[in-house]
């Protein structure tokens, strides 16, 4: 599910992006959720807080 902007009825972040900039983080690689936090403007906290939600779903877990 994306991410709708408050203010405007426009998408933000689809959900297939926060899982590709999740997948990312989960190795190590900031790069895509930082441009998509960028370019999310004053909603970034919010795509920010969904892409690290969602890369626990990603993250290697010890056994």
């Amino acid at each position: 599910m994306g991410l709708f902007s408050r203010k405007q009825p426009e998408v933000i972040a689809t959900g297939a992006e926060i899982d590709a900039a999740a997948r990312a983080i989960a190795n190590n690689d900031s790069g895509p959720a930082d441009r998509l936090c960028d370019r999310a403007g004053a909603d970034s906290q919010r795509v920010a807080m969904a892409i690290l939600a969602r890369s626990v779903d990603y993250t290697p877990q010890e056994d």
